[in-house]
């Protein structure tokens, strides 16, 4: 019988580098801050950086086998304006990595990010502030690192690694829009707050909506009420008065949820496996005939920025169709981070009826003549409903998804919310098609079958 015990110690061997893969790492973090170092140092004032540190999983010693990145953040003078702050943040991560092209990433500001023998490096910038006095979203980060240095024993960096991978393999790993999901951070944060890998699966498969409270330390109530709407509280012990959960999407809190209980019940090694987090029903074919594809060519520019624009414009085009009386049951969208992207939309009907009741107001306000006047025209039936409502029988332009969509892109794009950036893009390349009527591109495939899937692990 397999022993929960028993996976965890197979699963280390997934999580833990190489000696070989560690020492590469350091060889290369150290080479590359000594170039950060030798451009500051020599070419700017030593009133602007006042210094250099590692950060994120390198310096906690807390990354995945395979998976490794550096971060090295530049602590900026406080009395540096925010302009320069951004312009000095490029202009040393641009520099100092230049034969390794670097380029542009942003979060709440801009950074620096380069690929150095298949390492991912990030250059970020923060402010040299005290503890609390925060002027930029990556000021805590010197001060998390340094609280997981002195609080996160080696053992206890292996359970944060077997967290990390089993969210990885869930699909939840990873606090970047595109994702929504469990920062690295977290994941220390509840290893420290519950000791080990196992303890933190059983705490969030009983956690409850009314009692979603995570801290290390004690809270005050009140600021405990100014997340009361949040899904999950898991504060962050730098600063109380953040919530680290903010960020985690309320379907990846609820896959965790689910994961932890189907893990704790029968574990598995596929936990630890993303090639068999999903399995496909025969009916995946059958809903084709549901699917609502919108594909088109993009201008090239930051995942950071092409994810938050996908993501708010996805939501608008949603609300375009439940408005129009389509019940959308799934979306998605997706980029191969280069030039093209898809929005996906599993509908319960790409049809509707010809006709749709549109209400009125009740017969006992004044403006119930205003809307009988306005309405009467388009109106094949009217009348008055057990509510006292005045009801119209209303014809629909279209009944066709795909043609009702094709007309919002075309005659309606810019009054129905999607993001200014993408304006363009989607008017000069967008293609519309239902899911069975021609060959689906790989990339669109992709986000398909996450759509019509049933992860088999967390519903086994």
């Amino acid at each position: 019988m397999t022993t929960t015990r028993n996976v965890i110690a197979k699963a280390l061997q997934y999580c833990q580098p190489s000696n070989k893969e560690i020492k590469k790492l350091i060889t290369t973090a150290n080479k590359t801050k000594k170039l950060v170092d030798t451009y500051i140092y020599s070419k700017l004032p030593s009133s602007k950086v006042v210094d250099v540190v590692f950060g994120g999983s390198f310096a906690k010693g807390t990354w995945l086998k395979g998976h490794a990145d550096v971060d090295i953040f530049m602590k900026m003078n406080p009395s540096i304006s925010n302009l320069e702050f951004e312009q000095l943040g490029r202009q040393i991560g641009l520099i100092s990595l230049k034969k390794y092209r670097p380029y542009l990433r942003y979060s709440a500001h801009p950074y620096v990010e380069a690929c150095i023998e298949g390492i991912r490096i990030n250059v970020v910038p923060c402010y040299d502030v005290q503890k609390g006095k925060w002027k930029s979203a990556a000021d805590r980060s010197p001060f998390h690192t340094d609280y997981i240095i002195s609080n996160l024993d080696d053992k206890k960096k292996e359970e944060v690694r077997l967290l990390k991978k089993f969210l990885q393999c869930m699909g939840t790993y990873g606090s970047e829009i595109a994702t929504n999901g469990f920062s690295g951070y977290v994941t220390e944060v509840l290893i420290l707050k519950y000791g080990s890998f196992e303890s933190v699966l059983q705490t969030l498969s009983n956690i409850q909506k009314d009692k979603n409270v995570i801290s290390i330390d004690k809270v005050d109530e009140d600021v405990i009420k100014t997340f009361q709407n949040h899904n999950i509280i898991i504060i962050d012990p730098i600063d109380p008065r953040r919530n680290l959960g903010t960020a985690i999407s309320a379907e990846n809190i609820g896959r965790f949820i689910l994961a932890s209980r189907a893990f704790l019940k029968k574990p598995s090694m596929n936990f630890f496996k993303e090639k068999t987090r999903v399995k496909k029903y025969r009916i995946l074919k059958a809903l084709y005939s549901n699917l609502i594809i919108i594909e088109f060519k993009y201008k090239k520019r930051s995942p950071d920025i092409i994810w938050g624009q996908l993501k708010r414009s996805l939501r608008a085009i949603s609300k375009q169709f439940e408005l129009a009386g389509y019940k959308v049951i799934r979306d998605a969208c997706i980029t191969n981070h280069k030039n093209s992207a898809a929005f996906v939309f599993l509908l319960e009907s790409v049809t509707l009826s010809p006709y749709f009741e549109k209400y009125g107001p009740d017969v006992f306000r004044k403006d119930t003549d205003r809307f009988i006047s306005k309405n009467k025209k388009k109106s094949h039936l009217m009348w008055i409903n057990k509510e006292m409502k005045v009801v119209t029988l209303v014809q629909r332009r279209t009944t066709d998804a795909k043609e009702y969509i094709k007309i919002l892109l075309t005659d309606k794009i810019e009054y129905i919310g999607i993001t200014k950036g993408l304006l363009k893009d989607i008017e000069n390349t967008v293609q519309v098609y239902g899911g069975n009527e021609q060959k689906i591109s790989e990339l669109v495939k992709n986000v398909v079958n996450k759509i019509l899937t049933t992860e088999s692990l967390i519903f086994q």
